[in-house]
């Protein structure tokens, strides 16, 4: 069994970052960290992390929906790829890894 001090540290504890890799396919999130996920599972995770990270709620996939220009649930442009979020002690930065627009391959 998993105890809650396991998970969250302690006040002033230091925190390691934690690196999440979120796979798209057409602007949808379809993995994280290689693991197949729903759209809802994918925010679930997020969300979990970010706030064991001491990330307010929903703030990490708010940085993901940020960095990429579009909602978590409904994307709103056709990218295929990878993002990796680092979360932080508190903080999120994202970096696309290898997305492409999909809509911009099909017209050229």
């Amino acid at each position: 069994m998993i105890a809650i001090g396991d998970i969250f540290p302690a006040e002033g504890e230091f925190l390691a970052p934690d690196e999440v890799v979120i796979t798209f396919d057409r602007g949808i999130p379809v993995a994280i960290d290689g693991e197949t996920v729903s759209v809802a599972e994918a925010r679930r995770m997020l969300s979990a992390r970010g706030e064991a990270q001491r990330i307010g709620r929903g703030e990490a996939c708010a940085a993901l929906e940020r960095q990429a220009g579009r909602g978590c649930a409904t994307l709103n442009t056709a990218v295929s790829g990878q993002v990796r979020l680092v979360l932080h002690d508190g903080h999120v930065t994202a970096e696309d890894l290898n997305s492409t627009n999909t809509e911009e391959k099909r017209e050229q």
